[in-house]
């Protein structure tokens, strides 16, 4: 693919994503969210296993910020001790990143795709659940 063509796909990429976005109601942001820090922790891993240095850290950045907005999120007023518990996971996810970078250790990459993973596993069946019961 020429730079041409990369240009103009990642043009189509940044519109479509601002659409959705705009038009997505909150539950479908924070699923976007989630799909941001594992589509960024796979390239991460890809970084390491590829030694690109400058794409595992762009990675890596880029992830920690989706969580640190997961984070902003909380409403810990009404959320109460699960908002409490997924600040201390976000929290964890984002030293393990730091670790994963700093150190050169990848396996920090994969632990926080898991969890992740299961976190937005639950999210979307909270969406099925509401969608099935009439909600």
């Amino acid at each position: 693919m020429n730079a041409l063509n990369r240009s103009a796909l990642a043009a189509y990429s940044s519109v479509k994503t601002n659409v959705v976005a705009e038009y997505a109601d909150s539950h479908e942001l924070v699923s976007m969210l989630f799909e941001g820090v594992l589509d960024n922790l796979c390239k991460a891993a890809h970084g390491f296993e590829h030694e690109d240095l400058p794409a595992r850290t762009e990675a890596i950045t880029k992830a920690q910020k989706i969580l640190f907005g997961l984070r902003s999120t909380l409403n810990h007023d009404e959320g109460g001790e699960i908002a409490r518990l997924l600040d201390s996971l976000y929290d964890y996810c984002i030293r393990q990143l730091t670790q994963a970078h700093a150190h050169s250790e990848s396996e920090h990459i994969q632990e926080v795709k898991v969890l992740i993973g299961q976190i937005s596993e639950a999210w979307s069946e909270i969406s099925e659940v509401g969608s099935s019961s009439g909600q």
